[in-house]
């Protein structure tokens, strides 16, 4: 019953960032990475006492998705870190910009993935 609840709530948000992606374009693959991700991924709570998203360290653990809430409005915007892994929120954020910031997170720890997956060659451009 609890995966099925993350997997109602990944579909959710996945499909609201690919409504609202517009120039983003989400291939059924990178989709079903993006379900993959957020229904296997662990969502850890951390304190974020003292931390905001310049000073915060990961974890580096790409099977993990952290949620650091700030502890006040001066620490940083509700954002998204650019690999994906981590989550900043402060208590205001509503409950649409924390789906789409899940989302976000999802995709680009699948367009990572993605990449990861892709032969050497493929990176180099002629």
């Amino acid at each position: 019953m609890r995966n099925l609840n993350k997997m109602i709530v990944a579909s959710a948000a996945i499909f609201a960032f690919a409504a609202s992606a517009g120039e983003v374009t989400v291939t059924k693959e990178l989709q079903a990475a993006m379900k993959d991700i957020a229904v296997h991924s662990k969502v850890v709570m951390v304190d974020g006492s003292g931390a905001t998203p310049n000073t915060f360290h990961e974890d580096s653990d790409p099977t993990t998705l952290q949620i650091i809430m700030l502890a006040k409005p001066s620490d940083g915007a509700a954002q998204v870190s650019s690999d994906g892994e981590v989550i900043f929120l402060q208590k205001d954020t509503s409950e649409k910009e924390q789906q789409a910031l899940f989302a976000t997170a999802f995709y680009l720890k699948a367009k990572a993935r993605e990449a990861a997956s892709q032969p050497a060659s493929a990176h180099s451009s002629p």
